[in-house]
């Protein structure tokens, strides 16, 4: 599990820390602890399969979290202003907010201009092609 907080740098691991150090010893990944069955990791690393489910449970809410597909999860540990802050990274943006954060080149036709929001985008390949 040392790839836990690699993955999640903010991960409160106070309330896990009984099943850290078996889960290392054992190999197991962040990744396997996510996809493989509860109760094969828990045979495997000899640890309680209920807390093993309360774990990946809760790193996914917070792999969620991080991503901004769910709200933030009240921790003693993290400070208001960063559950605001991740709320504000959000992948959640509407159409117009991706829009305006794209820099852009005129084409030099208006109406072009429109119909690609803007310009042609900076950062990325377009192909131009026709007859």
């Amino acid at each position: 599990m040392t790839d836990l907080l690699h993955t999640l740098p903010d991960f409160p691991t106070k309330s896990y820390t009984h099943l850290l150090p078996s889960l290392e010893k054992h190999l197991i990944t962040t990744t396997d602890l996510l996809t493989l069955d509860a109760l094969d990791i828990a045979k495997r690393a000899q640890l309680p399969v209920l807390d093993l489910r309360r774990l990946a449970n809760h790193v996914i809410a917070a792999l969620q979290e991080d991503l901004g597909l769910r709200e933030a999860i009240p921790t003693e540990n993290a400070p208001a202003s960063f559950s605001e802050a991740k709320k504000k990274e959000s992948l959640r943006k509407t159409g117009r907010d991706i829009v305006d954060q794209w820099s852009t080149i005129s084409t030099l036709d208006d109406d072009l201009d429109a119909a690609l929001g803007g310009g042609i985008p900076t950062g990325y390949i377009t192909e131009i092609t026709g007859e």
